[in-house]
């Protein structure tokens, strides 16, 4: 077996393996999305945005700061080290979605975005709120493609639609280590 360099096309992160992952380390991004580096333009984040594409925009990077931050707090509890673990993977993962949603709208990153927030207190609560969040954002994410006109910001809000459904599927998962 030869390593080889798989990069997404949502995240732009390029991974090296055997072969290419289920889905991004990175972004959460399914496997279809990734492919040779040769074949990727970081010029497609390069949109020219509508009024209401931008406004879209800044409510997906806010999303996604405030999720980057729940799990970040979540992270920090001691009294489950799988738990803590899965949301720490998940805050690494909601951070690249902010800072990709930085990048298409030309805005620079939030300067609190790797700083932990109040959580529910409780693991099962935490996870109760992680769900609402992430049908939310599924959701949104959905709208948002649905009524973009630009192809690019279709691509992404579409993959990041799914990858926020994987995360109902991890939330879901998680109740069986409480």
């Amino acid at each position: 077996m030869q390593l080889k360099m798989y990069r997404c096309r949502i995240c732009g992160e390029t991974y090296l393996g055997y072969e290419a992952p289920e889905n991004c380390p990175f972004c959460g991004a399914h496997r279809e999305l990734l492919g040779a580096p040769e074949n990727y333009d970081r010029s497609i984040d390069s949109v020219v945005l509508t009024e209401v594409e931008r406004a879209d925009l800044e409510a997906s990077i806010e999303l996604e700061r405030s999720n980057t931050r729940f799990y970040l707090g979540m992270a920090q509890r001691k009294d489950n080290d799988t738990l803590r673990s899965a949301y720490k993977r998940l805050a690494k993962i909601e951070m690249e979605h902010c800072e990709l949603f930085c990048r298409l709208a030309g805005v620079p990153v939030p300067d609190d975005l790797s700083e932990p927030s109040e959580t529910t207190g409780s693991w099962a609560s935490d996870i109760e709120e992680s769900l609402r969040r992430e049908n939310r954002a599924s959701s949104l994410y959905a709208t948002f493609a649905e009524r973009a006109t630009n192809e690019r910001l279709k691509e992404v809000w579409t993959a990041v639609s799914a990858v926020e459904s994987d995360h109902i599927t991890l939330d879901e998962l998680a109740k069986q280590y409480l």
